[in-house]
Order: structure tokens, then sequence, then C-alpha cells
């Protein structure tokens, strides 16, 4: 799946955290959805082939591991969910587009004036961006000021706030 298409899989990191999995029914029906985590994942979900061990976001090799899963996985579509894999991919965002894989995460110039809910309870309602793009809407015109990542109405209403998982 790209940004704007249905082809290609998709990754999803902290794969093993509820968020993960609310994100996953938000997508459209067709790509594969595939679940990554740093943490330890049971044997019997690594075993279904839509789990995988990806790096922490803190190891030198981070990126470059996560984008090698990528191509090798057939990656269309990676949907960061860290709180600490944030800036990385933000930085990473170019490398990724060269390969032809959309990362769902804001820009790193905009990741700081963004309001951040690490750990969004279950009743928010979510919106998964790539670039101002809901990624299920492939005619979409950008009606969200090019945000990229999963986010949420704020408080006030009239913001959007990027939802994360905090380590």
């Amino acid at each position: 799946m790209t940004a704007t298409g249905t082809r290609g899989n998709v990754l999803i990191t902290k794969g093993t955290q509820p968020l993960a999995q609310r994100v996953a029914k938000l997508l459209p029906a067709g790509p594969r959805i595939l679940f990554g985590s740093s943490d330890e994942v049971p044997d019997v979900l690594l075993r279904t082939g839509n789990y995988l061990r990806i790096p922490r976001a803190d190891a030198a090799a981070f990126v470059h591991e996560v984008l090698k899963i990528c191509l090798d996985r057939e990656v269309a579509t990676l949907i960061p969910l860290g709180a600490d894999e944030l800036y990385p991919m933000a930085e990473a965002r170019l490398l990724f587009d060269e390969y032809g894989i959309a990362v769902c995460v804001p820009e790193k110039a905009r990741l700081t004036d963004l309001v951040v809910i690490e750990n969004p309870p279950r009743q928010l309602p979510l919106l998964v961006l790539h670039d101002g793009r809901p990624i299920h809407d492939a005619d979409g015109t950008g009606q969200y000021d090019g945000l990229s990542g999963v986010f949420t109405p704020s408080d006030s209403g009239d913001e959007w706030a990027l939802c994360c998982i905090a380590d």
C-alpha cells in the first residue's frame, strides 16, 4: 500500500501494543499488515509471519535496519508509533521516499510544533494521514495541512494532536 494506493504491505511499529491494533483496523482491506516491535514478541506471533522484530530506536542502525526490513517485506507504507521513533523516522523520510516507502510521521521541523498525545485513550477517534491525506483515501485533497502520522482532534477541536506510544 502506498499513501495513495493499495499496493504493497504496511508496517506498523509497536505492533504488540493496543494502539497498533487500533490503527490496523483503520486501514483499508487489501494490503498485508505487518506489526514490528523492538519489545519481546512471543514465538507464536512471530510464526504467523505478521509480526517481526525490529531494533530499538536508540540503536545506531535503527533507520537502516527498518529500511532493510521494509525492502525485504515489500512494505510501501511505514507507520511508526513509538515516541522514540518519531524523530529518527522524520529525519529519514527522504531516504525511505527514495525507495518508494511512505513514512507516516511529520517532517522533523513540524514535530516540535505539534501537540503530542502519548498512549491515547481508547475513546479518542484516530485518523491516519500521509502528506495531509487519509491513507485510505487515494483521491483525498490534502485537507489536513500536510500532516503525516496518526492523529486525533485536540481538546480545543481546532488542532490535530499526534498520537504515539511512550516507552
